[in-house]
């Protein structure tokens, strides 16, 4: 049975040189031998099966995460053992100290114990000292095998689940955006602003699972430790000003979500905006000390374009996009003024975005809004992909390579569009 072990049967000062035992068979020259000598009882196993119990434990079936172990079909895979006689006091999981419970330790000695002497009978075997392993050894052996193989994968599943938290959490978070999303197709210009704010708050929450995960995976230095969901906003905004996308993105239109506002690291007294220009005061793009500045007005600083220089050049229409068209409409559709105030001044079309007087920093910005937004998608498609293999998913992400990539390429963008759009110095 699965819960049979040695105890009382073997007294406790056999333990005693288990490590050091567990040491020697780890050595090359005898580590070789490991597999040649589980084959051997496993065939007398097989010969004496109908006095035995079953030796494969219940957990194989129950914890498809380890089915690499046994995918040889070996009775007793030789990686099992393996791990046994390496098995610490407990495993690290994407930088998580989880101990092993006393029992699994126990077990563990208990099977190396079991397997000492067979180390021997097998020797004589081969040296025609004797015909066959005998079968009691063989026995003890199976009985400790099967106890150690149920009480260890039980507890490494234990550990997986645990450590898997952050992934599972993402996952779940991700959910609530993308069902938003997805009802913002269905609703018109302007009922959809209401859900477009629902859509913020589920974003948010996202990322900071997201950034969580990360914690989990990724060294400080190559994460962004403070993540602002508002510049994924911004991105967006900064592609919409150019028109057509090479990317599509589940955030298309996010930008267009209202009362979002970005910190004025540049306020204007109100009488110095006013004198300058009353287009921009009557715009919004001034900005009102402890307001902060609207996304337009924020981006217009930054990059020299607006909404309204958009619509004005071509580049954005109504048809293009579920939230910049809405936009679109009420510049197209207002007064000769209120288009003027959605324009910065000065600004022509060929100074817009996409423009042949584009601003340098208007280029650069495109390309990091893609680079960041399609780092983004990837992640979103990564972790939809993992939804219904969690059961399956080695617990080891730090050790991913290709998850480990992704979710690095995603950091390391959003630093760098951080770098570039949110810090202070960066603002004309």
């Amino acid at each position: 049975a699965p819960g049979h072990t040695l105890a009382g049967k073997v007294p406790p000062s056999a333990f005693l040189g288990v490590r050091s035992l567990r040491e020697d068979y780890l050595k090359p020259s005898v580590r070789a031998d490991l597999t040649r000598n589980l084959k051997i009882i496993e065939e007398r196993v097989v010969r004496d099966a109908a006095m035995l119990a079953p030796v494969a434990s219940e957990e194989r079936l129950a914890c498809p995460r380890f089915a690499h172990l046994f995918a040889g079909g070996e009775l007793m895979p030789h990686q099992v053992f393996i791990a046994a006689l390496e098995l610490g006091t407990a495993e690290t999981l994407n930088g998580q100290h989880l101990p092993f419970d006393d029992e699994v330790l126990l077990l563990r000695d208990e099977l190396v114990v079991a397997y000492k002497p067979l180390v021997g009978k097998i020797r004589q075997m081969r040296s025609k000292e004797i015909e066959d392993v005998p079968p009691k050894p063989v026995a003890n052996f199976a009985r400790a095998w099967t106890a150690f193989e149920s009480a260890w994968l039980r507890n490494r599943e234990v550990h997986a689940v645990h450590a898997l938290q952050p992934l599972a959490k993402a996952i779940l978070s991700l959910e609530p955006l993308l069902l938003s999303v997805e009802k913002e197709r269905l609703l018109p210009w302007p009922r959809v602003k209401h859900q477009k704010v629902v859509t913020l708050k589920a974003l948010e929450g996202f990322i900071h699972s997201l950034a969580e995960l990360s914690a989990t995976v990724l060294p400080s230095l190559c994460r962004e430790l403070n993540h602002d969901p508002k510049l994924l906003l911004l991105m967006d905004h900064v592609l919409s000003l150019r028109g057509e996308r090479s990317m599509s993105s589940c955030l298309d239109g996010a930008s267009a979500t209202p009362e979002v506002t970005f910190p004025d690291h540049h306020v204007l007294k109100n009488d110095m905006a006013r004198s300058a220009s009353p287009a921009l005061t009557a715009s919004g793009l001034a900005g009102e000390p402890g307001k902060g500045l609207a996304l337009d007005a924020y981006a217009f600083r930054l990059l020299g374009a607006s909404v309204g220089d958009a619509v004005a050049s071509g580049k954005l229409k109504a048809t293009s996009g579920n939230g910049q068209a809405g936009r679109a409409k009420l510049a197209m559709s207002g007064t000769a003024l209120e288009t003027a105030q959605l324009r910065g001044p000065g600004i022509s079309h060929e100074t817009a975005a996409g423009g042949a007087k584009e601003t340098d920093i208007s280029k650069r910005s495109a390309a990091i809004a893609e680079e960041l937004l399609l780092a983004f998608e990837n992640i979103k498609d990564l972790l939809l992909s993992l939804k219904s293999t969690l059961e399956h998913v080695d617990a080891a992400l730090d050790r991913d390579q290709t998850f480990v990539a992704m979710l690095r390429n995603f950091e390391r963008s959003f630093k760098r569009a951080k770098k570039l759009f949110l810090e202070p110095d960066n603002l004309a």
